[in-house]
């Protein structure tokens, strides 16, 4: 075959492969579009029928049997209706589905198929105060390896008061690592919030782990309990970045005058994300005696803490202003820059 033949048949079988790439992916959308608006009528009736059921119809329960066996459109359903409701209405549904089957469903369906499908099960779950429920979610974490399932799980657990020990969960999350921990962000804050003496007790424990003690101490400031503030202001000087980080942070969200002295030492800190927690600390908590310090931190060799120092300063009122206006005016580029751009953010003219 000549090399003219050779391009010619090469660009035909290039055309038919693109030509029947093209068709299979427009079958497969309008298999998928198909597929999603018959799953979107069957969740839409299955809705109304839970309505019923709320209003006490009987025969609703009855036509709900057949499409109750779907686990995950029955939890997805479940999760659309739960959170509005409360009261008799929920009891009466809730007492339906658990005639129906559904639970077991549910908690099978844990186990087995789609992801996205035993995180609907998971958080459908919690719906159900029963303690084989609780025990079927307790079964299911102890073996799932995927985080976001884990998450749902906890979360599904703490919303029926059967969460596990702040330390276990801890425990597991550090051995996980860091990165893996902010998804479990907010089911650690729930659980510090609702029990912040455990919580307390875990952060000052020698044997807890640096990532252990990092997340609780960013949950304490969260949880809004003073409590806190000795605790942290303790373990701030501790040599580990991040577990400084937390715990400066933390102090910030709690907004309490008592963290003056560990702001101002986080102030002049080594590390520039410390000095920038800090500066931002001390703009939250109105600590007018930081001012001075603020206004040396706006020639810091990081733009991020001149920036976190100029907001500060224009967050303590007039007299941060004032010393924003003064440091507006020096011969030093950099201070009068951050100075300027904070006085600008405030509306203020230098």
């Amino acid at each position: 075959m000549s090399l003219l033949g050779f391009l010619w048949w090469g660009s035909i079988v290039l055309g038919a492969a693109a030509l029947a790439w093209m068709v299979w992916l427009i079958t497969a959308r309008l298999v998928r579009a198909r597929r999603d608006a018959r799953l979107g009528l069957d969740q839409a009736r299955m809705r109304r029928l839970f309505l019923e059921i709320m209003d006490g119809h009987v025969e609703a329960a009855r036509q709900l049997n057949g499409p109750s066996r779907r686990a995950r459109l029955t939890a997805e359903a479940i999760l659309d209706i739960a959170g509005l409701v409360r009261g008799h209405e929920r009891e009466r549904l809730t007492s339906a589905l658990a005639g129906l089957g559904v639970e077991d469903r549910l908690r099978r369906r844990l186990r087995r198929g789609s992801r996205a499908g035993r995180i609907a099960a998971a958080e459908a779950l919690a719906v159900f105060p029963n303690p084989a429920n609780a025990a079927a979610l307790r079964q299911a974490l102890a073996v799932a390896r995927d985080p976001e399932f884990r998450v749902a799980a906890l979360n599904a657990l703490l919303a029926l008061d059967q969460a596990p020990p702040l330390w276990d969960l801890l425990a597991d999350v550090s051995s996980r690592g860091l990165q893996d921990s902010l998804l479990y962000e907010s089911v650690v804050r729930a659980m510090v919030a609702r029990s912040p003496e455990q919580a307390l007790t875990v952060f000052r424990d020698p044997a807890a782990s640096v990532v252990m003690r990092t997340i609780v101490a960013d949950a304490l400031g969260r949880s809004g309990d003073y409590r806190a503030v000795p605790a942290l202001m303790a373990a701030f000087p501790e040599a580990d970045l991040e577990l400084r980080i937390a715990c400066i942070r933390a102090l910030g969200v709690l907004a309490h005058p008592a963290a003056e002295p560990a702001v101002i030492a986080g102030l002049s800190d080594q590390a520039w994300e410390v000095r920038a927690a800090s500066a931002e600390a001390a703009g939250r908590i109105g600590l007018v005696s930081a001012a001075p310090l603020l206004v040396q931190a706006l020639a810091d060799g990081v733009w991020w803490v001149r920036f976190r120092s100029g907001e500060a300063l224009s967050a303590l009122g007039e007299k941060g202003v004032a010393s924003l206006r003064l440091a507006a005016g020096v011969d030093q580029d950099v201070v009068r820059r951050a100075a300027s751009l904070a006085l600008a953010e405030r509306g203020v003219s230098a």
